[in-house]
């Protein structure tokens, strides 16, 4: 089976130079059946103080369950042979990124606005089945593992309705300071996962 790899320090994936990838059969050890996440009121999550938290998020703590984003194929997209170019499903798992930490309480244009970047170090996609202009599906995205400076995501897309699964991904995303230097992640942004995985397990 062959594996796609993008790479990127401190900047946006490249998407110009794509490569074809041959589709493969899913693999038996990633997880592909899910539990979905419970919905968590952020305003509510923001009105707590960060020294109410009990207790941290942990390295080689990740998340139980999976954020669902619904999505819908657009014609410029494709490529010359009519689906979905493959570098398009790094920007997929991007948004689905950004939308898991957003419901967490972590912005990450506020994150830029500090000074500090989250940086996509690495990304590994497997492609299983093709999407075509027009087709739905749904991106499922969590953090499944940690370490003091970096957050590991789990990615899988799956067609609707018949929810055929399409692609799976994994990502490290870097916490990185001004000078571009790897950091320790903040301890306010360690107590928002901390709270997001206890709700989680409370409503599992």
């Amino acid at each position: 089976m062959l594996h796609s790899s993008i790479n990127s320090v401190a900047a946006p994936l490249s998407l110009s130079h794509p490569a074809s990838v041959p589709f493969s059969l899913p693999s038996p050890n990633f997880p592909i059946t899910f539990r979905r996440c419970n919905r968590l009121s952020l305003s509510h999550s923001r009105a707590r103080s960060c020294n109410a938290v009990a207790s941290e998020f942990k390295a080689g703590q990740g998340m139980n369950g999976f954020h669902e984003v619904e999505m819908k194929v657009r014609d410029y997209e494709l490529d010359q042979y009519g689906v979905v170019n493959n570098a398009i499903y790094a920007s997929y798992c991007q948004h689905g990124r950004h939308e898991l930490l957003e419901r967490i309480g972590v912005s990450a244009d506020a994150v830029a606005r500090t000074g500090d970047s989250l940086a996509l170090s690495e990304l590994s996609l497997k492609f299983l089945a093709p999407l075509r202009s027009g087709d739905r599906f749904v991106l499922k995205v969590r953090v499944s593992n940690s370490s003091a400076a970096r957050l590991l995501f789990e990615h899988v897309i799956f067609k609707i309705p018949n929810l055929e699964p399409i692609v799976e991904a994994r990502g490290t995303v870097v916490w990185l300071d001004k000078n571009y230097r790897p950091v320790r992640i903040p301890a306010d942004v360690h107590s928002k996962l901390a709270q997001f995985v206890r709700h989680e397990e409370e409503g599992s």
